[in-house]
């Protein structure tokens, strides 16, 4: 019976913290975000904050995704798009080669142009893809 509760003491203690920061932020507490950016000289970059030392850079595509950003489809290189969920390697490939091709996309949604998307793979990618154009 004493084992039960300092195992269950023990992890009350450990989960106390993740609980409190999330109570706060809810609240409108705790340390005010930073806006992510890109520092650092390729291959030594890292993501940071805009106020951090060191050269700023884009953030790159895979860089992007993980922070929940959509990812530039007519600017995106095939490695950046090969980051978004739905869309692998050789389609990403596929794509860039289509945009050299056929020109811009206007819209996302005119990704189904490119052979292999179709309106399950875009319904998939869609949240992580922008065109310029749709920044309003």
């Amino acid at each position: 019976m004493a084992a039960r509760a300092a195992c269950a003491l023990l992890l009350a203690a450990l989960l106390a913290p993740a609980a409190l920061r999330a109570w706060s932020r809810g609240r409108g507490g705790g340390a005010p975000g930073c806006e992510p950016s890109g520092r650092g000289t390729p291959p030594a970059g890292w993501i940071g904050c805009r106020g951090d030392p060191g050269p700023e850079r884009p953030l790159t595509g895979p860089e992007r995704v993980l922070l929940g950003r959509p990812v530039d489809l007519n600017a995106a290189s095939a490695e950046d798009l090969a980051a978004v969920p739905g869309i692998g390697a050789q389609l990403a490939a596929e794509v860039v080669a289509d945009r050299a091709e056929r020109g811009a996309f206007p819209s996302v949604e005119a990704l189904v142009r490119v052979r292999g998307i179709g309106p399950a793979r875009l319904a998939r990618a869609r949240p992580w893809l922008e065109v310029a154009a749709d920044r309003r």
